[in-house]
């Protein structure tokens, strides 16, 4: 599980790819409204699009992927959460994205993200 040997999330860790296809299962509409949050252009997007119009589910999981390869070391899962957070056009399953992560959103939530 990704969580510290504290039992504390940590938020400050770059996504492993397996993390980012489970953070992928809980994106859902306005999936590409979230690229402009995570700094990704129009261009890359439309590429993913025509490269994997299969699945939607593989197409977030490229732009994740794109987003984790452009920002290399600050593709943090606290940028990803809070890129995710601040665009509001997207929707998120938070509670399924807190079971498969293995993290918690208590009322000082937004001290992590």
């Amino acid at each position: 599980m990704n969580v510290l040997a504290t039992g504390s999330f940590d938020f400050s860790r770059i996504p492993e790819n397996r993390d980012l296809v489970s953070v992928a299962s809980t994106i859902g509409y306005g999936w590409e409204m979230l690229a402009h949050f995570l700094s990704i252009d129009e261009e890359t997007v439309e590429k993913i699009e025509e490269d994997y119009g299969y699945s939607t589910e593989t197409q977030i999981v490229q732009l994740l992927k794109a987003w984790k390869k452009k920002h290399g070391a600050r593709s943090t899962f606290k940028e990803l959460l809070k890129s995710m957070r601040e665009c509001d056009a997207v929707n998120v399953d938070w509670i399924m994205l807190q079971t498969k992560l293995g993290f918690s959103r208590g009322k000082n939530s937004n001290d992590n993200f």
